[in-house]
């Protein structure tokens, strides 16, 4: 997959609409775009203009996710696309989401098939404010069937950051496995993994909001675990009787309290 690195400039505002210039290379390009309305206009017909049309579907999610505070005159971010075809499930959580970096290409898409005969690893976090202490669990289902289970203590603070840690501490266990499918209820982990890691790696880990990424150190160290491995996601809604899920929650929480 090819990406490309451009950069926005917010040059005005109007009536609720943000003008916005486009450089990539030695080109320009400007369009208008209303935070509250989501209309999206273009101002110019030249070749830039045609290929940002192309990838509309990559630049809608940029300018939807990035905070109404962050649209302001004088805004600079460097953003990228890639060449890849517009995913129509990109929003669809039941597929399982498939990163594919055998080859360090990053290559993502979304499946209705699991597939047979790999590692399983599921994770959970719990942070108990009582006590302001956080705890996650990591079980592992080995391709005969076999579980093994873990649960950390954790002075750290944030749900996200925990389901994080998590997924790590399992990324871990299992770093001499290239095939592995991750069960988790974070969408946090499973969007920052398969689409936001790359992007934020080109764009020196800062956002769409132009403000730096949060836990950096540890994406740092899921950019290193998930090099040459094949990966599948699959998110499961927190507490729905999901036998893996179930227990790392509540082995999460027990040792968040103990």
């Amino acid at each position: 997959m090819e990406y490309f690195q451009l950069k926005m400039n917010i040059i005005d505002d109007k009536d609720g609409f943000y003008t916005i210039l486009i450089i990539y290379d030695k080109s320009e390009c400007k369009i208008r775009f209303s935070p509250k309305t989501k209309e999206l206009k273009y101002l110019d017909t030249n070749k830039l203009t045609q290929f940002i049309k192309l990838k509309e579907f990559q630049l809608r999610k940029i300018l939807h996710n990035k905070r109404v505070e962050s649209y302001y005159k004088g805004f600079q971010l460097n953003f990228i696309l890639h060449d890849g075809l517009p995913d129509v499930d990109f929003y669809d959580r039941t597929k399982i989401t498939v990163l594919d970096n055998t080859n360090n290409k990053f290559i993502v898409k979304r499946t209705n098939t699991k597939t047979n005969n790999i590692p399983e690893l599921f994770t959970d976090g719990s942070f108990n404010h009582e006590k302001n202490v956080g705890g996650f669990a990591v079980l592992i289902k080995t391709i005969q069937g076999e579980y093994f289970i873990n649960q950390i203590k954790t002075t750290r603070k944030g749900n996200n950051l925990i389901e994080l840690l998590a997924v790590i501490r399992g990324l871990e266990y299992l770093k001499n496995e290239n095939r592995i499918r991750v069960t988790t209820d974070s969408q946090y982990v499973i969007k920052g993994i398969t689409g936001w890691l790359h992007i934020w790696k080109m764009n020196k880990f800062y956002t769409a909001n132009g403000t730096k990424a949060k836990n950096i150190t540890e994406w740092r160290k899921i950019d290193k675990l998930i090099k040459g491995k094949y990966l599948e996601f699959e998110w499961v809604k927190a507490h729905s009787d999901h036998f893996e899920n179930t227990i790392c929650d509540m082995k999460a929480k027990s040792i968040s309290k103990s």
